[in-house]
Order: C-alpha cells, then structure tokens, then sequence
C-alpha cells in the first residue's frame, strides 16, 4: 500500500519522512467516534453482507455523538424529506446504508478540521470545498463509465461504486491536513517551495522529501480501517500509472482531482490530461455533458452543516 520514496532526495530529508510516518503510526489521528464504527459501516455495505437496518442502527447508536449528528443532517435541507425524521433507525432506512457510511465520513473529516489547530495560511474552507468537489465530480464518472459500459454489454473497468468514488474523493487529500497539524513547519517548507519554483504541492512535497500528501493520507485511512480498494486509488492519485493495484480506480481520482482544480476546457469538452486516463472507448463528448452540471454549480455541501 505504501509508495516508494523519491530516492532523489537527500538522505537527511529522506530520514526526515521516514520518522514522520513512524510517529504518525504511533500516534495517528482518532476520527470524533469509536474507531469500530467507520469499518463496521463499510463492512455493512460490502459486497455479501448481510446486515439489516436494525444492525446498522445499533452500530451507529455505539456512539451517541454520530448518532445525534446523522439525525441532524437527515432533517437537513440537504435532503428536504417530506417529513421530520425522529428516528435513528428511519433516517437509516430512509438514506440507505451507502449514504449514511458517506455521511460519517463528511462528519468525521469536518469535525477533525474543525478542532485541528492547523498552521496560519492554511485555508481549510477552500480545502474542504475542493473536497467535496472532488468527491462529487468522482461520483459522476463511476455512474457514468458504469452506465456506458451497461448499455453496451461490457463490465465495467472499476471495482467501485460511485458512493465509494465519491468516499475517495472526499479523503483524497487529507493528507495535507495530516501534514500540516504534526509538521507545520515542513508544511510551510513545501508551501514556500512550491511558490517560489512554481510546482505544484504534490510536487513540492516530492522534492523536498520524497514523499507527497497522498502516501500520508493512506497510511492514516489504512488505520482507519478503510479498504485497500479505497486507500491505494489515494494513495497514488498523483501517480496512478505507479499503482500497484486498483490502477483504473486511481486514475478516476486523479481525474477528479484534475477536474475539481480546472474544471472543463474552454470548448467544455474533457481537458487531455483527463482523457487519457480515461478507460479506453470511453465517450468524451458525452462524459462532459454529465460531469457539466457539477463542475459548474456550486457544491451541494456547505462545512457549517457538518462541522457545525
């Protein structure tokens, strides 16, 4: 799971990396409920399970806090339902069991940038709109790829539904905040970097110490007990063509993440840099016109409502 180091970084710094990773396994970052419930969520939306809504309730109801907060959202104007849910199991059969999993983990990664005492300069606000953006724009190209590849007769390339796309989309760069919480001054090194040889942070981190955001990020979501269907697309959506395995899922992320920063080329067709990571036969014209709507409204999820 974990990437190799870029061995063209010196040694000093190198070691450096090395250490960061060993203190973040030995003390790596609690999500704000019991550490069973994340995997016991994804276990129960798994392929063969078995779990029954009633199961899933008593999951969530192990923790009071995450609990009292899916209600909340349930009522939400997010999902305007017809009437007040009151219940936990109802919000539970009303949303369905991917969409709760999904909310747990928006009000897992916005209460830790909520109460993480992240450096000066670091914009949590725009991080996680480019978040959420990515994770919608992710969930879009599995439904899309998925649909086409139906209607013609083919099985799809991707071993992840577009509840688990949008899932990777939303942690794909948690990472940095991992980063710059336990190494604020490197993440400041790597920001400095990055401006004054104008790379990219990706890249900056590469070179200053061999190792980017993604691999960090991976090593926190594989303690969490997240899938290794979902940690290594993360792990290498700067390099999916590196991927050891999942190489198509990696590649969808990272042209998610392409997409969330620029968007559609000016003829709002798929930029190239997206294309050709696309699965091949895939329809350009047609991937776009489905990907439209999302890149050019506003996300649907705003921080204060899971946050707050």
């Amino acid at each position: 799971m974990i990437a190799e180091f870029n061995l063209d970084t010196n040694n000093e710094q190198i070691e450096e990396a090395r250490t960061f990773l060993a203190d973040l396994s030995g003390n790596p970052p609690e999500l704000p409920y019991e550490p069973q419930i994340l995997p016991g969520l994804f276990a129960a939306v798994g392929e063969g399970s078995t779990a029954s809504t009633g199961d899933l309730t008593a999951l969530i109801e192990g923790s009071p806090n995450l609990a009292a907060k899916i209600l909340s959202v349930a009522n939400s104007s997010l999902y305007a339902l017809e009437r007040t849910v009151t219940s936990l199991q109802r919000a539970v059969s009303v949303l369905g069991f991917r969409e709760v999993r999904n909310i747990a983990l928006m009000l897992g990664a916005a209460s830790f940038l909520k109460t993480a005492k992240l450096p000066d300069g670091f914009d949590f606000l725009t991080f996680w709109r480019h978040e959420l953006q990515t994770a919608a724009v992710a969930r879009v190209l599995v439904s899309t790829l998925n649909g086409a590849g139906q209607s013609a007769g083919k099985k799809s390339p991707l071993c992840i539904s577009p509840d688990e796309a949008y899932a990777i989309g939303l942690l794909h760069d948690m990472g940095k905040v991992f980063l710059a919480l336990r190494r604020p001054r490197i993440w400041r090194a790597i920001e400095e970097l990055g401006r004054k040889e104008n790379l990219s942070f990706a890249e900056a981190e590469n070179l200053y110490w061999g190792m980017d955001h993604a691999l960090i990020g991976a090593q926190v979501m594989h303690y969490w007990r997240i899938p290794l269907t979902l940690t290594d697309p993360i792990n290498w959506h700067h390099a999916p063509d590196m991927a050891p395995s999942f190489v198509p899922e990696a590649k969808l992320l990272a042209a998610a993440n392409i997409l969330a920063h620029d968007g559609l080329d000016e003829k709002g067709d798929l930029p190239d840099a997206v294309f050709v990571l696309m699965p091949e036969g895939v329809d350009r014209e047609k991937t776009a016109q489905a990907l439209h709507p999302v890149l050019t409204g506003a996300p649907a999820v705003g921080f204060e409502e899971f946050a707050g």
